[in-house]
């Protein structure tokens, strides 16, 4: 299992521009039955500080999640916004779970 946090602040003209690309990602993955994707976005109270965690069940699943085109489009939107803090990846080593994330 692979799992990553990612942080970022964007401009206040972009917030909810950024909220409904994200919205699309996650129709998306839906749609698409991903079981091998947990991935779940967040918005600080500021309202422009936007945190996502995602869990891959493996390689495979984290290349599904990276090459859907909604995701492709909100990377891009998002570089093209010129965030106040660019997004920082964090990636994860799981060490325990209270459920069984796959």
């Amino acid at each position: 299992m692979k799992a990553v946090y990612v942080k970022y602040q964007v401009d206040p003209s972009f917030a909810e521009t950024n909220a409904a690309n994200i919205r699309q990602v996650m129709t998306d993955l839906r749609n698409a039955g991903s079981d091998g994707v947990k991935y779940q976005s967040f918005r600080q109270s500021d309202g422009v500080t936007f945190v996502h965690f995602g869990m891959y069940r493996d390689e495979a699943a984290l290349e599904v999640f990276t090459s859907t085109p909604s995701f492709q489009s909100f990377q891009a939107a998002l570089k093209a916004s010129r965030p106040a803090q660019p997004p920082a990846a964090e990636w994860l080593d799981l060490v325990g779970s209270s459920y069984e994330p796959f």
